[in-house]
Formats: C-alpha cells, structure tokens, sequence
C-alpha cells in the first residue's frame, strides 16, 4: 500500500486503558518503603523488596538512596506523562520559586540544573574560559565529576591530600591558591570519605579566598549531617559574589536517575553559571523534584533511616577496632584491613557490591547505606568478608 503524499499524514494518539493505567500505577508504587505508623517512627521498611532491576545482587556501591521516590513524587511522575510533549519552562520556573522560598533567596540566585554534575562542569567550563594556564584546587581523595572535567579542558588540577582525619586541610587549599586559580572545590561532606568541614571554619576559608577564583561548595548530602557544627553555607551567596553552592535530587530526595540538581550563588554569578547552561532539565525529574521538596514526613522518615543503619555499620566498624572516618554521608568509608579486591570478592560472593577503589586508600571500601534488609546482609557478612 503506496502513501499519497497529499493527504496529511494523521497520527492516532495511543489510548491508555484504565487497565493499562492501574498497572503503572500499581508498578510505580509497589515499592515505596515505609507504611504504617510504627515503622514510619523507626524508619524500617514495611516491604524490603530488592530493587527488581538488580535481581537479587544488593548494590551498595553507588552512594543511591533506595528509598526515594517520595509518595508525592511518586504521583508526580505519573501526572507528568500528558505534559511529556511539551518543554518544562512553566515547571522549571516553579521549582526554582520554590527553592528560592525554602532558601530564603531572591529566585535570580537559583539555577536550575541537569544534576548538579551539570552544573560541576559549567564551573569547569568556566575556569577553562577564563583563559590558558588555569588551575582547580581540590582534595583528594574527593568526588571526582570536576576535577576529572576540569582536567580534560586543560586545567591543571592541584590535589590537596585531606588531612589525618580525612577531612579537608583549608589550610593547605588555601596556600595552594595563585594567580593561576579559577576554582577550588569543597564537596562538603565529601565523597568518599564522607567528612564534614565545621560551618564556620568553612565560612572563614571562603571569605579568604580572592573575589577572582570561584568556590565551589557541593551540598550534595548536607541533609545527612547530624554534627552540630556543620551546616549549609547557602546563606553566604547573598553577600559573597565568588561562590555556588550545589544541591541535588539524587541524595535524600532519591531521584538519582531523573537528573535534577541546583545552584544558589550571587544574583550575577547565578546570571553567568546560567548562561553557560548545557542542556535542559527533563519534566518529569522537575515534576517529581518539586513533589519531593514537599514531602517533608517522608524526607524527615528517609532521613532517619539512613542515618540509623549508618550508625549501625560504624558501630559494627568500631566494635572489631577498624579505622574509618567520621561520615555525614549515606555510606561508610573504613578500612578493611586487608586488600580491598579481597574483601570486594567476598562480598561479591554474599551477593553484595560494595564502593570501588581510591587512590591512597588501598584497603579502605565505601559502602552504601542501601535498605534497612540490605543493611542487615551486610553486617551479617561482614565478619566473614573480613577473614574473621
């Protein structure tokens, strides 16, 4: 059958059945975690279901939050299917409204991103274009998405070893900067080693830093940290014109696969971050990204389940006397007493991936806090995978 190329070409729009809706429905909600009054005060699971895509290897590798999506977002990202065919500036917009109410921020201090890794490479981008020769200050061992872009634009990356409790040295970050300094980076708390920097000595170090370098502080498991001398430094962007503080959604929002993150800077630093924008955020992660902002039971819930099992797993560490560091995060860095390849292996063997290798940290693992079930596997294989 030949088409006639006068007549316009009509395309039906798939119907979707109330059938067909109920089981997506159905799918998207059969493993939201908490439900019932009693867990939700303890922060367990009501149905510790293995994420389906995993089979049944229990990944604690990737630093995921398994137990995000919120409810609310949930249904967000249900809504967002009939708006799918159009471009999500309305949405945008309403997210960065919203972010800049719950920041206490003018709304031209927010940017909105792709992840926050999108907007990590704009400052890289950046401090590439400000001419040949630049160079980025990061620690080491740190989250590696800048530093490793920066470096394939040209900058020189100085490496700044954390100190002896694996937090970063500001002291020696700071006597690294020169004229040559575009950025210097402070993931806080940082990743792997899951350290958080006090507020105020934070503070202190970035109001040193000259008005020409930008400094870069990723916030990406800020509402992790129980210490109570650290906290956020988004307050600082009102007054201090060189730094951007990043969010995500990946963390205790748990919508790492739908890409969405955030900056809060200087209305013209923002203004700049923002013309260098990459790309555009999807609507579906705007959707469930402002849903989720708003779901404070079941953040608060996440929250409280995630540090619980932390405590655990370092409570665990401590009682067979191994060192590891002080996290703030949602994994464990310590150290295993023996290869990591070794103890990789004998977890692999349990059925259970844990974090992979960083440099200077030969026998060191991070892992994950993944569902309060996985974390039971976890500490029960423990003794074994450590030769005990």
């Amino acid at each position: 059958m030949h088409h006639d190329a006068t007549q316009p070409t009509v395309l039906a729009m798939p119907r979707l059945s109330r059938r067909r809706a109920l089981l997506g429905a159905a799918a998207l909600f059969a493993s939201v975690p908490f439900a019932g009054a009693d867990a939700q005060k303890r922060g367990h699971v009501a149905n510790p279901n293995p994420d389906p895509l995993a089979g049944h290897l229990i990944r604690i590798d990737g630093n995921e939050n398994p137990y995000g999506p919120s409810p609310k977002a949930r249904e967000a990202i249900l809504a967002s299917i009939v708006r799918a065919p159009r471009y999500a500036d309305t949405e945008v917009d309403a997210l960065g409204t919203q972010l800049a109410a719950a920041h206490g921020l003018p709304v031209k201090q927010v940017i909105i991103g792709t992840g926050s890794g999108e907007l990590l490479k704009i400052t890289a981008l950046m401090g590439a274009n400000a001419g040949p020769g630049g160079e980025l200050i990061a620690a080491v061992p740190t989250y590696e998405e800048l530093p490793a872009f920066g470096t394939r634009l040209g900058l020189t990356v100085k490496g700044i070893p954390v100190d002896s409790k694996h937090q970063h040295d500001l002291g020696r970050m700071h006597a690294a900067i020169n004229a040559k300094t575009r950025v210097v980076y402070i993931c806080n708390p940082n990743n792997p080693t899951g350290t958080v920097v006090a507020r105020a000595e934070l503070e202190t170090f970035i109001k040193a830093v000259p008005e020409q370098v930008l400094v870069v502080v990723d916030e990406a498991y800020i509402h992790l940290v129980d210490d109570p001398n650290a906290g956020s430094v988004d307050a600082l962007v009102r007054d201090i014109p060189n730094l951007l503080v990043v969010r995500t959604f990946s963390k205790i929002h748990g919508l790492a696969g739908l890409r969405v993150g955030y900056g809060l800077a200087h209305e013209k630093t923002a203004a700049t971050v923002a013309a260098w924008g990459l790309t555009y955020p999807n609507g579906t992660g705007i959707a469930a990204a402002t849903a989720s902002l708003n779901d404070h039971a079941f953040l608060s819930q996440t929250r409280t389940a995630l540090i619980n099992d932390r405590r655990r797993i370092q409570a665990a560490i401590d009682a067979r006397g191994l060192p590891r560091a002080a996290s703030q995060g949602n994994f464990v860095f310590f150290d295993t007493g023996g290869p990591l390849k070794q103890f990789q292996e004998r977890m692999l063997a349990k059925g259970i991936k844990v974090g992979r290798h960083f440099d200077g940290y030969d026998t060191w693992a991070r892992v994950s806090i993944g569902l309060q079930h996985e974390t039971d596997a976890f500490l029960a294989a423990l003794p074994k995978a450590l030769g005990a």
